[in-house]
């Protein structure tokens, strides 16, 4: 018999990233830089190393809270490091709404400035932050297009002619740490053309709930799964992107449990199994990260899968719907509870089909009284169960031989999916 619904620790937790407004000579704001925060109270970015903060940063603002939130349509200025320049991080964003503002702990040497031509060939702006003027930054300056410059107890005397040279090299300055009107004056003065600091506005802090970084990554290759026009080799650089995804998939395919053999690669598997087999093991993958945390969210995760299963057995049964579409019903049903965040934030993630959308939120549509069934069943409330069930061959002792076939399927895939 099945057990009640149980709540496991979720898997989710607070994110936030802070944005400060950059302003032209109008004082309108034409882009945000977005700063990595580590609680709702910070003012600064705390003591981490530059590479988790961007990290961080560059993974909530793109995944958990979204870019277009944070910038209302606007540029974002994304901190980037050394490692990250190197390895394409930046890569996570399309090049128009972004400018990549190179830290000041980076130097041009010639690893460096080959990934900026790179970056600048595939369409990124780039912008040196505090710039100082000092010679190893010097093989830098013909591949930006912004200079930050730092103003603070800085003299008009001092900075004029540092501007003056960077304008003549047909740079674009940005004064940073402008914080009095006199002083916002002087930076228009001598040439600066954007401005940034208190006296506009201080940092603003937005909040997120944020997954680990394999769920996320799982949820977002779900999402080009559902949308036909984006071809495999994208999905394939998307695996890439996580080898340890990539590892555990072709594991999964090979497995007894599908009943292949020797897939080599992720677009074998996609030719072999097609994307709607692939679809499903991803959501049985992404149950499994949230299974590992505890016997308790095993537990649930094992209910969750039974519980999909059984709404397709039902709908295969009945000889009408979509059993496949009742699957996902079924397993979406509690991602709220696993994952500790709200089902409809979790749907935004997903592209889930409105009748599916209607059956989960609303209790609506032509899925939703599969997934009523399911759950008075889980329930033991047979009256529901009765009043619930299709009728067109449902006995309670079908239902019971379903629900068993659903048991025995969601414990082998999830022991496929967690070795």
């Amino acid at each position: 018999m099945p057990t009640p619904e149980t709540s496991p620790p979720p898997t989710a937790h607070d994110v936030y990233v802070a944005r400060q407004p950059i302003f032209d000579v109008r004082n309108v704001v034409v882009a945000y830089e977005l700063l990595y925060r580590d609680s709702a109270q910070s003012t600064a970015a705390g003591t981490q190393p530059a590479s988790v903060m961007c990290n961080e940063m560059a993974l909530h603002a793109m995944l958990t809270i979204g870019l277009d939130r944070l910038t209302g349509g606007c540029t974002a200025w994304i901190n980037i490091t050394r490692d990250h320049l190197l390895n394409g991080l930046h890569r996570l964003f399309a090049p128009q709404n972004i400018v990549l503002e190179l830290l000041e702990s980076i130097s041009g040497d010639d690893e460096v400035v080959a990934a900026c031509e790179r970056a600048r060939a595939d369409g990124y702006v780039l912008a040196l932050d505090d710039y100082d003027g000092r010679a190893d930054l010097q093989p830098l300056l013909p591949q930006a297009s912004v200079i930050k410059l730092q103003i603070f107890d800085r003299t008009e005397s001092e900075l004029r002619p540092l501007v003056q040279s960077l304008r003549a090299q047909g740079l674009t300055v940005l004064a940073e740490c402008v914080e009095t009107v006199d002083s916002r004056d002087m930076c228009e003065r001598i040439g600066c053309t954007l401005f940034q600091g208190y006296v506009f506005s201080r940092p603003e802090t937005f909040a997120g709930r944020a997954m680990s970084v394999e769920q996320i990554t799982i949820l977002n290759i779900l999402a080009m799964l559902g949308n036909d026009r984006i071809p495999d080799a994208k999905l394939e650089e998307a695996f890439q992107s996580h080898p340890t995804l990539s590892y555990a998939l072709l594991r999964i395919v090979n497995s007894a449990a599908v009943g292949l053999r020797s897939v080599s690669s992720i677009p074998h598997a996609m030719r072999i199994i097609g994307r709607t087999a692939l679809s499903r093991w991803l959501h049985v993958m992404l149950m499994a990260t949230v299974a590992s945390r505890s016997p308790l969210a095993y537990e649930a995760v094992q209910q969750a899968l039974v519980r999909a299963r059984f709404c397709e057995l039902m709908t295969i049964e009945s000889g009408t719907g979509d059993p496949a579409a009742q699957f996902m019903v079924g397993l979406l049903s509690r991602m709220d509870v696993l994952l500790g965040m709200p089902l409809a934030e979790v749907l935004e993630r997903l592209p889930v089909r409105p009748e599916v959308r209607s059956a989960l939120l609303e209790g609506k549509g032509a899925h939703a009284r599969t997934l009523a069934t399911a759950v008075a069943y889980e329930r033991a409330d047979w009256d529901a169960v009765r009043a619930q069930a299709p009728q067109s061959a449902f006995k309670l002792r079908a239902l019971m031989e379903a629900y068993a076939d659903a048991a025995d399927w969601a414990a082998q895939r999830l022991a496929v999916a967690k070795k």
